[in-house]
């Protein structure tokens, strides 16, 4: 037991020695009152009922921390005083009045009271600088946003495909791959890529600005901290700072001379192949987003096809012109074929294997999809070689062609095209729909006289450039009727029907397969056809080729005695301006009835309207108002665009 002094009191204690600690615990009161931590040089002094006072006489050297739970005093105007004159820091808690209990005390400097702020002798310490700081946050201008400042970091020039079947390469720290025919948005097939600029960013004074591609330092630079910025530059062949000026000069309402900014982006060369990511971070700060992308170095090349067949179909819906059989646009050829290089790592996102293009006697060929051919699925493997079967309609139309449709495959790296002219091997012919050229069953008749229906061609009346006709000539049955020999054809060339002079074998090269006109033809050939109107004294017949004669009857009328042509009359030859013509009387002495010009022989013409007319005398006079035409024709000649329409001239 020991006795000691406490604020005028004799009290009896008892020392406790426990490890490094030295307590002295009142007799009367078992909380201790005075505590010794001899390992960390502390006294600490407690008081529970009665009030103790810690007399210090002289100067009390404490080398660790003095910690005074409570300090209670007799004297309501005790002051503590607390004055550290080393490198120490004297921290008061924020209870009870706390850190605002500091008065700031007398000022020796100044004025307490201005008109931006006021300021006592008792205003605490903290407040006063909180007061100030407000008054000084009016006069320095906002601060540029902190790098990133909101903005996100994204790559540049990337596209959407599919992911083939593949081992992934994994550049990054991440978990990027995809699952085989998964959608990736984030491709590039460059070992280059650049992103975005975060731009006008603070602070530009400080930190060191870093870009990070797949974890590892690719460009860094130390903004500088003592003079005007300099840092614009490329660094580490990624890093590119840019406009690291005062912020005055990216917006002229900051005043200059507060703060800086800076300006960053990446680009770069030599990613390696596979998934990467890319960071810009700043040590004063923080960093951007991560963006990542996938770069896929595969090169499948072209796709090429292989053992393409285009077969034509086994039963046929025909039409004929001139005895010659042309396919209707309900008929269907097979294609198939086999192509190599569908997909390289990667695979479009259509599932478009194929697709057609019109061509030659051919509409567009149906499209393929991917689980369509024998890859049976839409999931592929790189390099993927695909077989499929499709089929192509007949065109609608009238014409013949040894060109037919087009395929093309796109496995996202180029398209690879097969035109399916030499599959052909034949000149397909068709008919069907309206024609917009020479039509022998339906030679179009436009605003001349009065009546109804094309024009449509008879049996031919005989032999020679003006055979006697009979005026009640059968129409030609494009199918069933005699062709005879020195029958000219209307026949599907290129996307037209032409009226020619033929000698072709239509049983070999062609298909349908027709008959063969190869022999006993070779001299003039001719194809007359007749139209019925009212009111017809003249009319245009346009046309373009090359003729050898062309002659119009009107069989029935005065005409028919007053033709020394056996009623023909010739539009190589110019009416004689009177009456109707006729060489015999009362004809006006002349065969001719082209008004206005007459008909070229022998020579080619564009389109050309040449008007033929009757003088006096009109359709109108005969009984069935018939009105034939005949147009002869050479080896070689053909005609097209063959039509009727209201006198010119």
């Amino acid at each position: 037991m020991s006795i000691y002094r406490v604020s005028g009191q004799m009290l009896q204690s008892t020392l406790v020695r426990d490890g490094n600690n030295i307590a002295f615990a009142d007799t009367a009161n078992t909380t201790p009152v005075l505590n010794i931590d001899i390992a960390n040089s502390r006294v600490g002094i407690n008081a529970s009922t009665a009030s103790y006072t810690l007399d210090v006489n002289g100067n009390a050297a404490i080398s660790g921390n003095l910690l005074i739970n409570t300090i209670n005093s007799y004297s309501a105007n005790a002051n503590l005083v607390l004055s550290p004159n080393g490198t120490g820091i004297v921290t008061i808690a924020n209870a009870k009045g706390g850190s605002t209990g500091i008065d700031m005390g007398a000022n020796t400097q100044g004025a307490l009271v201005s008109n931006a702020v006021t300021l006592t002798t008792t205003t605490s310490v903290t407040n006063g600088i909180c007061l100030l700081n407000q008054v000084l946050g009016k006069l320095v201008p906002p601060a540029p946003s902190n790098f990133p400042g909101g903005q996100t970091l994204t790559i540049s020039s990337l596209s959407t495909y599919r992911m083939a079947n593949i081992t992934q390469v994994n550049n990054t720290a991440n978990s990027l791959t995809v699952a085989a025919g998964a959608t990736v948005t984030t491709v590039r097939r460059a070992a280059t890529y650049a992103t975005n600029t975060i731009a006008t960013v603070g602070p530009g004074d400080s930190g060191t600005i870093v870009a990070y591609r797949n974890n590892s330092n690719v460009g860094s630079v130390t903004l500088n901290p003592l003079a005007t910025p300099t840092a614009n530059g490329t660094y580490g062949g990624n890093l590119v700072i840019t406009n690291n000026f005062d912020y005055s000069s990216a917006n002229a309402n900051i005043t200059a001379g507060f703060w800086y900014v800076f300006s960053a982006a990446i680009s770069g060369a030599s990613a390696p192949a596979g998934w990467n990511d890319i960071v810009i971070v700043d040590t004063a700060t923080g960093s951007t987003n991560v963006p990542s992308w996938y770069y896929d170095a595969s090169s499948p090349g072209t796709p090429s096809y292989t053992s393409t067949t285009m077969t034509p179909p086994g039963s046929t819906t025909l039409l004929y012109s001139s005895t010659i059989p042309h396919y209707t646009n309900v008929n269907q050829f097979a294609i198939g074929t086999t192509v190599a290089n569908v997909s390289g790592n990667m695979y479009p996102t259509s599932n478009v294997l194929a697709s057609g293009t019109a061509g030659g006697s051919f509409a567009a060929p149906a499209s393929v999809n991917y689980n369509a051919s024998n890859v049976g699925s839409n999931i592929l493997n790189s390099f993927q070689t695909a077989s499929f079967t499709t089929t192509a309609n007949v065109t609608t139309g009238f014409g013949g062609s040894a060109t037919g449709p087009s395929l093309a495959v796109n496995n996202s790296y180029s398209t690879g095209t097969l035109t399916l002219t030499t599959a052909l091997g034949n000149t397909v012919q068709y008919k069907s729909g309206s024609a917009t050229a020479v039509d022998e069953g339906n030679i179009v008749v436009t605003s001349v006289g009065t009546g109804s229906g094309n024009a449509v061609r008879i049996v031919n009346p005989g032999t020679g450039n003006t055979p006697v006709y009979t005026g009640s000539e059968a129409n030609f049955n494009s199918q069933s009727s005699t062709l005879e020999t020195y029958d000219a054809t209307v026949v599907g060339v290129g996307a037209q029907g032409v009226l020619k002079h033929d000698q072709t074998n239509y049983s070999t090269g062609y298909l349908p397969a027709g008959p063969d006109l190869s022999s006993g033809r070779t001299g003039t050939q001719y194809f007359t056809f007749k139209f019925v109107r009212t009111d017809v004294s003249k009319f245009d017949i346009t046309y373009a080729g090359n003729v050898a004669g062309m002659w119009v009857a009107l069989p029935g009328s005065v005409i028919d005695s007053s033709s020394s042509a056996n009623g023909w009359i010739n539009m190589a030859t110019a009416y004689a301006g009177a009456g109707y013509p006729g060489v015999n009387a009362p004809g006006n002495g002349s065969d001719g009835c082209a008004l206005g010009g007459t008909v070229s022989l022998n020579t080619t013409v564009s389109s050309t309207s040449k008007t033929c007319t009757f003088g006096t005398v009109s359709s109108s006079s005969t009984v069935d108002n018939e009105i034939y035409i005949r147009i002869a024709l050479t080896s070689g000649q053909s005609v097209t665009g063959l039509s009727l329409k209201a006198a010119s001239n």
